[in-house]
C-alpha cells in the first residue's frame, strides 16, 4: 500500500450522526441528565431527517450515553453523573494504551497551543475564554465543571490560530469520556477556575511562555483526576 492511501470507510448518517453526539457528551459539553434538543432542532442542526437522528440515539442508547423518555415530559437526555462515569472507567480499563496516548498528546499539545494562543489570539478568541473560566465560578456540580473545561481547552485550541490544533485537540477531548472532578464541587470548581485563569491571563497580556507554563499545570491536574495508566 503506498503510504497515505488508506480503505475508505463508508459510514452511514446516522452512524455519523451517533459519532458527533458521543462526541459532544465524552468532551463533556453536555452535563449530565441534560435534556438534548427536541428531535426537530437536533435533526436540523446536524443536518439530517428525524428519522436518522433516532436512529443515532437509539444506539447512544444501547451504549448507555443517553436515555430516551416517552410521554409529554419525554425526551432525550444526556446519561447521569453516575452512569458516565461507569463508562469512563471502563473504557480506561478496556483500552489503557488509547488513554495513555490521548494523555500524552494532550501534556505536549495543549501548552503549546496555549503559548500560539497567546501570540496569535483575537477579541472573539479572547471572549471565549473569558467566558468558559467565569463559567467555572458559577459550576455548582461535577459535571458543568467539565462542561465549562471543556469549552475552555477548546477555545484556547481554536485561538492558537492552527486549525490542526484546533482539531486534533478536539479529538482528543472527545476520545473518551473525560474523568470528573472528585470532592466538594465548590472547591473542585474554585481550584480548576484558578489554574484556568492564570493561562487566560498570561493569554491577555501576549507572555507565551507563561500561557504555556500555566496550561502544564491545568494539564497536570487533569491527570491526576484520571485513572492511574501503566503502559508503556
Amino acid at each position: 500500500m503506498l503510504w497515505g492511501l488508506k480503505p475508505v470507510k463508508q459510514q452511514a448518517a446516522h452512524g455519523l450522526a451517533t459519532d458527533r453526539l458521543r462526541r459532544s457528551i465524552q468532551q463533556g459539553l453536555f452535563v449530565p441528565g441534560e435534556r438534548l434538543a427536541s428531535e426537530r432542532k437536533m435533526a436540523e442542526q446536524i443536518g439530517i431527517s428525524r428519522v436518522t437522528l433516532r436512529e443515532a440515539l437509539s444506539v447512544l442508547e444501547a451504549e448507555g450515553f443517553v436515555t430516551i423518555r416517552r410521554g409529554a415530559a419525554g425526551g432525550a437526555f444526556v446519561a447521569t453523573e453516575e452512569d458516565l462515569r461507569q463508562i469512563m472507567l471502563h473504557q480506561y480499563a478496556a483500552e489503557p494504551a488509547r488513554a495513555l496516548r490521548i494523555e500524552e498528546y494532550r501534556t505536549h499539545a495543549e501548552p503549546e497551543a496555549a503559548r500560539l494562543a497567546a501570540i496569535r489570539r483575537s477579541p472573539a478568541d479572547l471572549k471565549r475564554i473569558d467566558a468558559a473560566v467565569e463559567g467555572l465560578g458559577d459550576a455548582a456540580t461535577p459535571g458543568a465543571i467539565r462542561q465549562h473545561e471543556a469549552a475552555f481547552h477548546l477555545s484556547v485550541a481554536q485561538a492558537s490560530g492552527n486549525p490542526y490544533f484546533a482539531s486534533s485537540i478536539e479529538d482528543a477531548l472527545a476520545g473518551l469520556v473525560l474523568p470528573f472532578p472528585q470532592g466538594d464541587a465548590g472547591r473542585e470548581a474554585q481550584a480548576s477556575q484558578t489554574l484556568r485563569a492564570a493561562v487566560a491571563s498570561a493569554i491577555h497580556a501576549r507572555r507565551a511562555e507563561a500561557a504555556f507554563t500555566a496550561m502544564e499545570k491545568v494539564i497536570a491536574a487533569s491527570r491526576d483526576r484520571a485513572p492511574k495508566l501503566s503502559v508503556a
